[in-house]
């Protein structure tokens, strides 16, 4: 969420923010954040003032002691300053739960360079990567592919659990594991640290990650327990220095974590509800960086150019969009999207996101470092190294044969110990 302060002090700047994105119908949330912070402060102001009144009645008792005057008034007036204090700091915590909770409708500032667009279809293409190949025989879609290689059980996942989740068989689950190694190792050679990091956080932390009250429909929530399912290894990886003070010398701290995610919705039609693209559960190789916010903007390049040499490193054809500023998420600032090919429905999709969130998470997750003697909030930067089930779907289409058999991209075949799958009937 924003700093009240810079909220206030800034009111112009944020007001043509919401613009930006589209969102006018958050400007009057600025006027009430107003009103209740100077409430806020008022009621501080109070309290402080109670606190410095009853040591000020505390010595007057003890003077009056020795000069043995009477002092009942004193300590009347001292025994009702306590509940008075609470009572007050009650009202406090109120008002900042208010302030709180209209904060986090209120979304991160823009990078300047975020292009201007209502929805997708306004997202920028900046990039494109790798040469389209042109078959001569007809495409088959992964669903048809994996069901004659017999690599995956689409019926079985939903009879056991329903729609969405699936039994990956044979070759197809060693090569979900074989892009799940290759992505760790890959980022393990550019300095990032692996973390097995906790599949369920309580509210209170994935609140910090997320504004929960907006993905209330789309996280599973463990039955009478205040647990819930990952979405994304980000949220667990943002979270686990919460609250912490780092030293700025020790900045970058690059973490990386390989977990399956989990998430109700899945949406798609005919093929994307059966098959692979879009599941409620599926692996994933993610990034997260917390850096110093004049290094931020640099590493989500650094970021993003890692995730590209990733798919080059596949030969996956993809293009590169950047995020306009009405189809961005309220946490980030700047954010680009890998869209891969995909031959046989003739378009591009998203595969990868990286974005930086500057210091919006952090301050919901009280993550700062030490600047000298400044304490700053950190930037938070995350990337999606590779989701298994959307990279495979890409190298399904894109490395299908004639004969119906599926080759393995070369820097994978180390990892799986073969080089196609092929057809056991």
């Amino acid at each position: 969420m924003l700093d009240i302060k810079f909220l206030l002090e800034n009111h112009d700047l944020v007001v043509e923010n919401l613009k930006k994105r589209f969102k006018t119908d958050k400007i009057w949330l600025i006027d009430e954040l107003k009103e209740n912070y100077n409430a806020w402060k008022n009621n501080k102001k109070k309290a402080d003032e109670l606190r410095h009144r009853r040591n000020v009645v505390s010595e007057e008792i003890n003077k009056a002691k020795k000069h043995k005057k009477d002092v009942s008034g004193l300590i009347k007036e001292a025994s009702e300053i306590p509940d008075n204090i609470k009572k007050l700091e009650e009202e406090e915590k109120l008002f900042q739960e208010e302030i709180n909770k209209k904060l986090i409708q209120i979304p991160n500032i823009l990078h300047k360079s975020v292009p201007v667009g209502k929805d997708a279809s306004e997202n920028k293409e900046i990039g494109k990567w790798g040469k389209i190949k042109k078959f001569n025989f007809e495409l088959k879609n992964h669903v048809e592919l994996l069901e004659n290689l017999n690599a995956a059980d689409f019926e079985a996942g939903r009879e056991v659990a329903g729609q969405g989740f699936n039994y990956l068989l044979g070759e197809l689950a060693q090569l979900d594991l074989a892009l799940q190694r290759y992505g760790v190792d890959f980022l393990l050679q550019r300095k990032f640290k692996l973390i097995v990091p906790p599949l369920m956080l309580n509210r209170e932390t994935l609140s910090g990650a997320i504004d929960l009250s907006a993905f209330e429909e789309v996280i599973y929530k463990v039955e009478n327990e205040n647990l819930y399912l990952i979405g994304t290894a980000e949220h667990s990886l943002v979270t686990m220095l919460k609250n912490k003070t780092l030293n700025k010398k020790d900045l970058p701290i690059r973490l990386c974590a390989v977990t399956p995610c989990f998430r109700k919705e899945i949406g798609g039609h005919g093929v994307d509800t059966k098959g692979l693209f879009r599941m409620h559960q599926f692996n994933k190789v993610e990034q997260v960086v917390f850096t110093d916010e004049k290094n931020s903007f640099n590493i989500l390049e650094e970021m993003q150019v890692i995730t590209e040499k990733f798919f080059q490193s596949l030969e996956i054809p993809y293009r590169v969009v950047e995020i306009c500023s009405g189809d961005l998420g309220a946490k980030f600032a700047k954010q680009y999207d890998i869209e891969a090919w995909f031959p046989r429905q003739n378009k591009y999709q998203e595969v990868t996101s990286a974005g930086n969130c500057t210091d919006y998470q952090a301050r919901k997750l009280g993550i700062k470092y030490l600047d000298g003697q400044e304490k700053k909030f950190v930037h938070i930067l995350n990337n999606t190294m590779v989701a298994t089930s959307r990279a495979m779907v890409a190298i399904l289409e894109n490395y299908q044969n004639k004969d119906g058999s599926i080759s393995i991209p070369r820097l994978l075949q180390k990892y799986t110990g073969f080089d196609k799958i092929k057809c056991k009937r």
